[in-house]
Order: C-alpha cells, then structure tokens, then sequence
C-alpha cells in the first residue's frame, strides 16, 4: 500500500525526454504519488538528495520542489550505499537503484527516455511510458489481508520501516485478550530502528458491546496493557494509550500514509480469515488524526507504557 521507488535524477532533465515538452506533463504526473503513496529511496546515504538539490539550479523547476516535499513529508528513506564510487552519470545512477533492489526490492525506478534506452530490466520504467507500465498499473489503494501477524508485518513493513507517528485506532485492542496477544509482535519490528516512532494505541473506554459492556477503571486498564508494557521495555519502546467514548471504525494512520482497517489488529486461527484494508485520502486522514488528537479533544483517559513509563 505504501510504494517504493528510485528516481533517476535525469527525470527532471527536459534534454533526456525524447522530447524536451513532454517533461511538462510527465513531472507533474508524477509528483502526486510520490507525495501521497510513495516513499523514494534516497541512494547513497542520502546522496541522491543532495545530488538533485546541488544541480537544481540546471534542473527542471520541479525538482527542487518535489525533493524538498519528499524530505518535508518523511518520504525520502536513506538507503546505504551499494557500489563503492558515487554515481557519475544517470546511468550510473539507475546502476545504484538496481543494486539496492537486489538487496531489498523496490517497487520500480523511474528513469528519463534517454536512461531507459540501456537498461533492459522490468525494473527501469521511462517516465514517458509510466502510464503503461505494469509495476505502475499495479498500484493499488487497497489490499486485501490475511488476520495473521506475519501477514501484518509483511503488509506494514515499509510504514513500520519510515514512520514517524504511529496510530492504532481501534475501539476493542486490548493486549490481556486472546485476539490480540499477538500485537507486541507486529510492534516488535520497530526494535530495530535507530530513531523510535512515537506510538499511540487509541481504544474504546469500556469492554463489550451492548448492555453487558463494562467500564473499567485506568488502573484496571493498565494492568490489561501491562503485558504489552513488558514487551516494550524488553525493545526499547514506548507507547501512549488513550481511552475514548464508544467508537467503531479502525485504522492506522501515519505520516506517511492512512489506512482504514475494518477487522482491527486482531488474529484468528481460521486459515484464510480475510480482511480489505484501504489507503485513505489526504482529507481523511487529517480529519481522522484531528478527531483522535488530544489537543483537539480530550480523551476519558490516557497513560503510558514502555521504556518512559518504566522510567528507562
């Protein structure tokens, strides 16, 4: 749901098109998915920023201001270096993006015309031909899930990878029940990340439905939450947990994408249980971050878990 690709700088260069007008409506295409589905990997240890921003100056007038929106918006993932040398060319770029999906793949990479006329591989698509390419035709707003954690991992993994701002909006997570004893799991992942996201688990203040639902009190909730606790102080995380007035709609939401997730983060055993999560719009998501906002609004009652709150 969250695509990732590399950008062959020659893209913003109107002498690389096979023709130089076709840059006018190529760019702009473009640019909307990378700022609202994408992330794009910055070769080099960042070096592919640098590179367009030093030579902006020779550029199109779009690629300062796409690279500074990907950078403002979290959508640039530094990605280490994999030939010895520096890109001097844009084939050389184009080089160092198929380098890096062999290690860890990527959705595609945009080239110019010129760039694409070398390279053979289904990877390196001309922006010029975009619209027909498969990898691109395959983009999707919505992906269809099987309630399992590994399927979770393997759908999040790049929003777990590149995220901020964490989150989970669901009305019946609660990590002392059977459905949910997996959740630690899929928060597990971030373990690895030098910089730790910020975590929020947003959650109905009673349990159940109907006129057998209860309301138990903070610290009654904190001792349902005290196994996840342990989980993360055991990866060096740490999470807020806010309990709301009853709510029913589920998602994710992250500065880097939306998602609406009808089932919840719980798990079944029922092999192929199936849930559709959709991406949302950039409206949706920002009225759904306000609506869940404690400075916006204030919660029934909120606490913390994790390192901060085992004070480590």
């Amino acid at each position: 749901m969250l695509e990732e690709y590399a950008i062959v700088p020659d893209v913003f260069d109107p002498g690389a098109y096979s023709n130089a007008a076709f840059i006018e409506m190529c760019l702009p295409h473009l640019k909307e998915p990378l700022l609202q589905e994408a992330v794009v990997r910055d070769l080099c240890d960042g070096g592919w920023s640098q590179f367009c921003m030093t030579n902006s100056g020779s550029l199109h007038r779009l690629c300062k201001e796409i690279v500074k929106k990907l950078a403002q918006n979290n959508r640039l993932r530094r990605f280490p270096r994999h030939n010895g040398v520096d890109p001097q060319s844009a084939a050389d770029w184009c080089q160092e993006g198929l380098g890096t999906s062999a290690t860890e793949a990527l959705t595609g990479i945009v080239s110019s015309h010129n760039t694409k006329q070398s390279f053979v591989q289904g990877e390196v698509a001309s922006i010029e031909k975009l619209t027909g390419t498969p990898w691109w035709q395959n983009r999707s707003p919505s992906i269809t899930v099987d309630r399992k954690t590994a399927e979770y991992q393997r759908v999040l993994r790049l929003v777990l990878m590149q995220a901020n701002s964490l989150m989970f909006i669901d009305p019946n997570l609660d990590p002392s029940s059977h459905s949910y004893r997996e959740f630690g799991q899929l928060l597990a992942t971030l373990a690895t990340r030098i910089v730790k996201p910020r975590i929020e688990i947003h959650r109905s203040l009673c349990k159940g439905d109907g006129p057998g639902r209860t309301f138990p009190t903070v610290a009654e909730w904190q001792a349902s939450f005290s196994s996840l606790h342990q989980k993360l102080v055991a990866n060096g995380l740490n999470a807020e947990i806010f309990g709301w007035d009853d709510f029913h709609d589920r998602y994710l939401v992250a500065d880097v994408i939306g998602i609406s997730v009808p089932a919840g983060f719980d798990v079944t055993g029922k092999p192929g249980d199936l849930s559709t999560w959709g991406r949302l719009g950039r409206e949706d998501k920002d009225k759904i971050q306000r609506l869940f906002d404690p400075a916006a609004r204030q919660p029934k009652w909120r606490f913390s878990i994790g390192v901060v709150a085992n004070g480590n």
